[in-house]
């Protein structure tokens, strides 16, 4: 009974129990759409008959969606992909979406999970919950020409999306980290908020380290003339196992080592050390690591003042950027016997 009446308000509320439209063949394929306005002659996809009737799981290959589609000696804009369109399109590989499109409903690719290819149109979208729930093969994605922002945490489910295009107008980028097994990064050469080396995110000017991706490995360079590490941009990335540091070097999180499992080495190329947390309201240089045994490796004249200055008390710190704060135990401090001096970096040279 408790069914029959939410079925019933749902059929009162215009849910996702409406059917279809009408149909069109696109790549011959047959795709389903709702008229979202007759006055302004707008379309959105959706999947055939009703969401009783079970979702279609037929489409396959690369779908190319057009802007605009006839019905009825009416031509229509496609604005919408709406919610739980493609849901279960398990042989659907690829989707070139329209200029003009505005909205992706919710959960609208979910278990997708062919979906290597995405192609965004260049105008902003709109994106629901959950748009690529399950869409693990997500392997190539496009984004709009003139897009301002984006949430790369919609990825979060995709095993193979390794590297990332970055468009020239993008001025926000959101959740960098949600994706696992993101190697690297490039960046438009017309953007004007960013740039990248070696795969990693950076500011224009090259002074900003906004964050590396969490699947880079081997050995990390930072970038000579990058005078701040952002909070959080080093966090997570364990297959690193060494990171390099810049004399530039004026401020980062004593946090950044502390999820690197396979971190080795930290080289700090400066004659001074950094100072990385407040504890009693003073600052110190602390590094918060998850191998104790990592190296600290410092110009050979100055590794006195690193040994002096490397924090060896348990307690809590306080972030010097904010009001962030941790309780960092004996086991995450490096030793200052680990403090080696060189007296040049040449051997270090070798980016990756």
């Amino acid at each position: 009974m408790k069914r029959i009446v939410i079925l019933a308000m749902l059929l009162m509320t215009g849910g996702f129990v409406r059917a279809h439209d009408f149909v069109v063949t696109l790549d011959g394929q047959k795709v389903y759409f709702n008229i979202k306005s007759e006055k302004n002659r707008t379309v959105e996809l959706t999947y055939k008959g009703s969401i009783a009737d079970g979702l279609p799981t037929d489409y396959a290959g690369e779908l190319t969606i057009p802007a605009k589609v006839r019905h009825n000696n009416t031509v229509y804009s496609v604005v919408g992909i709406g919610a739980k369109a493609f849901s279960g399109a398990d042989k659907l590989t690829g989707v070139v979406m329209p200029t003009g499109l505005t909205t992706i409903g919710d959960f609208a690719f979910e278990g997708c999970v062919a979906l290597s290819k995405i192609i965004f149109p260049g105008n902003s979208v709109r994106f629901g919950q959950g748009v690529f729930f399950k869409c693990d093969k997500i392997q190539h994605v496009s984004f709009g020409s003139d897009w301002k922002e984006v949430n790369l945490q919609m990825f979060r489910w995709s095993d193979s999306l390794a590297t990332l295009v970055i468009p020239a107008k993008l001025e926000r980028i959101q959740n960098m980290k949600s994706l696992k097994h993101l190697q690297g990064i490039s960046v438009d050469v017309n953007n004007d908020r960013f740039s990248a080396i070696d795969g990693v995110l950076y500011d224009k000017a090259h002074e900003t380290l906004y964050g590396c991706p969490r699947a880079y490995k081997g050995c990390l360079r930072v970038s000579e003339g990058t005078k701040r590490v952002m909070a959080g941009a080093l966090v997570d990335c364990k297959r690193i196992t060494r990171v390099d540091l810049p004399a530039s070097l004026e401020a980062m999180s004593f946090r950044e080592f502390s999820r690197m499992d396979g971190l080795e080495e930290i080289i700090f190329r400066g004659d001074a050390p950094v100072m990385t947390a407040g504890k009693g309201g003073e600052e110190v240089f602390l590094l918060q690591v998850a191998n104790p045994e990592v190296k600290v490796v410092v110009p050979k004249d100055a590794v006195k003042a690193y040994e002096a200055e490397l924090a060896q008390e348990r307690g809590e710190y306080v972030e010097l950027e904010g009001e962030a704060v941790a309780f960092v135990e004996m086991d995450e401090l490096p030793k200052r016997k680990n403090v080696v001096g060189v007296k040049n970096f040449s051997k270090y040279e070798q980016v990756k």
